[in-house]
């Protein structure tokens, strides 16, 4: 009975989650957190801007994400993925067209960068999370693991997509490619994915807690602890390993190729990890992965060139699967009903150490000329934060149930 009703959930489920996976692929933090470390050589030829300065700009997309997550995950509860993306995906299009015209100082650029996060803001994983979550229960996980694979795609092409694009027309068409690839989901968008949240859901109400008591659990700040560890660790290697690669005296076509290996790694930790917490305790699961990208920093750190290979499919085994596990842990601990709220706190929260950790990073190589010991912090994060998951409750209250409970208010519509 269990397989019939998992293949029963792909079966209908499955324009949400082809949708929900493009999405992920072309969204503002794909398209913009995996190009980064491509764009890093020129823009220091041409306007003289340190490592650091570079990484930098991810951040300011982060600041407006977070700013503005908590409204994305009201509206999103209120009106659907659909809505809400099809107003994103165009005004994510128009700020990487502007990013291709920068002409600017640096605090221009950042600006841009920022201005991507705003309009790109029903592009990320709050949304697409949100319509699969909404359609998949008894294998959430695997479906989960599926759509943000997307982000593994992402991570395998755009390295070496954009590093030749720029070597071979300019950063500045390297931004206007980034443009026309966002617009490849729309079509998905109008078709795969259905008009959803309260005014939609005719006389029933989401499973769900509340906003207040989410917030006041031990496992809402389990889960934002364990994962601003995890997210301020990971993507601190991700933006620079095509220069930390040619620091060793490799080719820069050749650091992208490796680089992109990260994303064949992202692409099997994620299958990987969705088909497990469907069967397991999803920390259980976890913790192992964290930690195997941790060796894998610490391999790149001293095996160089020769391992480096190897070391991007470790490191990217676990990256990525930061997201569709807190999309996955959200869903199980605290329901539906608030989802894109409770979601979009830990999301904003998660996002900040992953644009934080690019800079520091480059601080590192900055003061030393070394990344030696940002490895090794990564790998040093990365086991406490696993440490910090392991505590969870084991009990999860929303596992696996039925996406409704029962029949709508007015006053519980208004409820917190």
């Amino acid at each position: 009975m269990m397989r019939a009703n998992r293949y029963s959930e792909f079966k209908t489920g499955w324009p949400a989650l082809l949708s929900a996976t493009i999405g992920s692929a072309v969204g503002v933090t794909a398209l913009l957190f995996y190009s980064l470390g491509s764009f890093t050589g020129a823009l220091q030829m041409e306007f003289g801007w340190n490592r650091a300065e570079v990484s930098s700009a991810f951040l300011y997309t982060t600041i407006a994400l977070v700013i503005f997550a908590a409204p994305l995950g009201w509206l999103l509860d209120r009106f659907g993925p659909r809505r809400v993306a099809m107003i994103s995906v165009p005004g994510l299009t128009l700020s990487l067209i502007l990013l291709g015209q920068f002409r600017g100082e640096l605090v221009h650029f950042y600006l841009l960068f920022a201005l991507a996060g705003l309009l790109g803001l029903g592009t990320t994983s709050i949304v697409y999370t949100k319509a699969v979550n909404s359609a998949f229960f008894t294998s959430r996980g695997l479906a989960l693991g599926i759509t943000l694979g997307g982000l593994g795609v992402a991570a395998l092409a755009l390295p070496p997509l954009v590093t030749g694009v720029v070597q071979s027309l300019g950063w500045r068409t390297g931004f206007t490619a980034l443009a026309v690839l966002s617009l490849l989901v729309i079509p998905f968008v109008l078709f795969g994915l259905k008009v959803s949240g309260h005014r939609a859901e005719s006389s029933r109400e989401l499973a769900g807690m509340n906003r207040a008591d989410a917030v006041k659990s031990r496992t809402f700040w389990t889960i934002l602890a364990g994962f601003l560890l995890v997210g301020g660790s990971v993507p601190a290697v991700i933006p620079h390993m095509v220069p930390m690669l040619t620091d060793s005296g490799l080719a820069p076509a050749s650091a992208a190729g490796i680089a992109s290996l990260i994303g064949l790694g992202v692409i099997v930790g994620r299958l990987g990890i969705g088909f497990l917490v469907d069967r397991f305790f999803a920390p259980y699961v976890a913790a192992p992965l964290f930690l195997t990208t941790a060796l894998g920093c610490l391999l790149l750190m001293w095996g160089g060139p020769g391992l480096a290979p190897v070391a991007a499919i470790m490191i990217g085994v676990s990256f990525g699967a930061e997201a569709d596990l807190i999309a996955f842990l959200c869903g199980n601990y605290f329901g539906l009903r608030r989802y894109g709220f409770i979601y979009g706190l830990i999301y904003a929260a998660f996002s900040i150490a992953v644009a934080v950790g690019p800079i520091w990073a480059g601080s590192f190589f900055d003061r030393t000329g070394s990344y030696d010991g940002a490895l090794i912090t990564v790998a040093v994060m990365l086991t406490i934060g696993s440490l910090v998951l392991l505590t969870l409750p084991k009990v999860q209250p929303f596992a696996s149930t039925a996406p409704t409970a029962k029949p709508v208010t007015q006053a519980d519509d208004l409820a917190v």
